[in-house]
């Protein structure tokens, strides 16, 4: 297993589907593989009507060697506001000239909370009215050592936690976005000499604090 993407539904306020790329990079055959994630009593992986929560989701294709393809898995949820990390374990048969072998493979998939976010347009009177209503949660972070320029800074936003620029003025920006539950988060981003500072507001002040912190981590990467 390679890597992973997690994305979410405007349509189904409680599901995300879990796009996983699977790479051979091994000299052997690999068949009859196997996926199976530990349920959460929040986060829990829809699996075939009658299957117990022991049982696995056949992967559906074998992979030669140095071949990689993809596939997706859905994951039924309730809370967006924490981000959670569930334990998993690829079971697969390894073909070789010797014979086969059963193997297992552990990970982590890691759901952020930006993960449950979809990224919106968001026109700027719109989001004035947003911001007028007054019933949102408020709260700050500051993120000091930040020498990139203020457009990456942006992009980084936009790119790792669904993002969009609702209108810029120099060193300063509004953005956007809005959960799969239907929260709107509204950020003001200002860029000081090393530092950026970020004012964010949003309908649930656990997901906002929770976001908050994810940013600080990706910019601290900066």
């Amino acid at each position: 297993m390679q890597t992973y993407d997690i994305q979410g539904n405007l349509q189904n306020d409680s599901q995300v589907t879990v796009s996983v790329i699977f790479e051979n990079k091994s000299s052997s055959f690999l068949k009859s593989m196997e996926l199976n994630v530990l349920d959460s009593l929040n986060t829990k992986m829809l699996r075939p009507e009658g299957s117990s929560i022991h049982d696995g989701i056949p992967v559906p294709f074998q992979l030669p060697p140095g071949v990689s393809n993809e596939t997706q898995f859905v994951f039924t949820l309730q809370s967006i506001a924490m981000a959670q990390k569930l334990k998993g374990t690829l079971s697969f048969i390894v073909k070789d000239d010797e014979g086969s072998t059963h193997e297992k493979l552990d990970f982590k998939l890691y759901f952020s909370c930006a993960s449950y976010l979809i990224t919106t347009p968001c026109y700027s009177d719109a989001f004035a009215k947003l911001l007028e209503l007054g019933d949102l949660h408020a709260s700050s972070i500051k993120v000091d050592g930040i020498t990139i320029p203020f457009h990456h800074l942006l992009a980084k936003i936009c790119f790792h936690h669904h993002f969009s620029v609702v209108e810029r003025m120099g060193a300063c920006a509004s953005m956007y976005s809005r959960s799969i539950q239907g929260h709107h988060v509204c950020l003001l981003v200002k860029k000081g000499e090393n530092s950026v500072y970020i004012d964010g507001k949003c309908d649930d002040s656990t997901l906002l604090g929770n976001l908050l912190s994810e940013f600080k981590e990706t910019l601290s990467k900066c």
